[in-house]
């Protein structure tokens, strides 16, 4: 939030309460020579002991700020800031928790490393934007609708657990489905966007292309990131047997020109920190305009004046009315 001026020129006005204030000071300086010098001053403390002395200085300083008060109020100070609509602000990643992220060819592993770059990636998320979290293998769960509550999001990448096979376009498709049930249908803009981490290819379900298809129709751009390197490996839970799991980035990439998104290829931890901050800078022109709000504040001004010359003009009663 901001304060600044409608009418900024108006502010030149403040010399004059400036202007009077000095020319006070010269004329009580004034008086006071004068006084000294033309009368004498045992007489003048038996004619008028009772000199206001000190109050009319009270007087003269509240009659000032109430000036300085009215000149803010003509110049029409506002208060400026921005918010974002509820129909634009919503962003759903898309969490891959297959077998292949146990690969520990990124320090300590793909998943650990994603479960920390994702929890960052939505601490930097601005905080009137609506985050949601699905977490795809062979099967799709929405661990978590879109909601401002980050403590919620927090729980959801915690307790991602891995399992077998990978769903990318099943998971797109629900994740379509999520953002265009929560948005608003009268609302012209896009329901949101997405942000797809993954180690490799669709293995069940629906084809990728046809998930990123579906994003593209109902108008969500969805930003993809290849996470991992060509040298991973694990070892089958059951077999035992060391399985090869490279990295494969054809299919995201594929997602990412359908929709109009935007992928990224990270092979360490610190490049898919990278890869969210870049997607984080680039949300604002996705999501939407933010809208200005402008709350004029010259009522305000104006009504501290009237109270400080009212104010002024009681107290010259009350306080000087000997000098009247």
């Amino acid at each position: 939030m901001s304060t600044d001026f409608l009418e900024p020129g108006r502010l030149w006005l403040l010399v004059i309460p400036v202007a009077l204030a000095v020319l006070y000071v010269i004329v009580l300086r004034w008086r006071k020579a004068a006084t000294v010098r033309f009368t004498q001053v045992d007489l003048l403390d038996k004619v008028a002991p009772s000199r206001p002395r000190w109050r009319r200085h009270v007087v003269a300083g509240v009659q000032l700020l109430g000036l300085t008060a009215a000149v803010i109020a003509i110049a029409r100070p506002v208060d400026r800031d921005t918010e974002r609509t509820t129909s634009e602000g919503r962003i759903l990643v898309l969490f891959d928790v297959s077998l292949s992220m146990e690969a520990d060819d990124v320090d300590p592993t793909r998943f650990v490393a994603a479960q920390e770059a994702a929890r960052d990636f939505v601490d930097q998320v601005d905080p009137d934007v609506e985050v949601g979290l699905i977490s795809f293998s062979g099967q799709v769960n929405v661990d978590v609708d879109p909601t401002l509550d980050r403590s919620a999001m927090e729980n959801g990448i915690d307790n991602l657990e891995l399992a077998e096979s990978t769903a990318i376009g099943d998971a797109l498709a629900a994740g379509t489905r999520l953002l265009v049930n929560s948005a608003d249908p009268e609302s012209d803009v896009a329901p949101g966007v997405m942000v797809l981490l993954s180690d490799g290819e669709t293995t069940v379900g629906r084809l990728t292309s046809d998930g990123a298809e579906e994003a593209a129709a109902a108008g969500i751009p969805v930003y993809t990131i290849a996470f991992g390197t060509e040298d991973g490996i694990i070892t089958d839970p059951v077999s035992g047997d060391v399985v090869p799991v490279p990295v494969r980035p054809a299919d995201l990439e594929l997602v990412a020109e359908t929709t109009g998104g935007q992928a990224y290829v990270a092979e360490t931890g610190d490049e898919l920190a990278d890869a969210y901050a870049d997607i984080q800078s680039s949300l604002g022109e996705t999501l939407g305009d933010e809208i200005e709000i402008v709350k004029e504040l010259t009522w305000q001004w104006a009504l501290a004046a009237f109270l400080l010359l009212s104010l002024a003009w009681g107290l010259s009663l009350w306080w000087l009315r000997g000098m009247v």
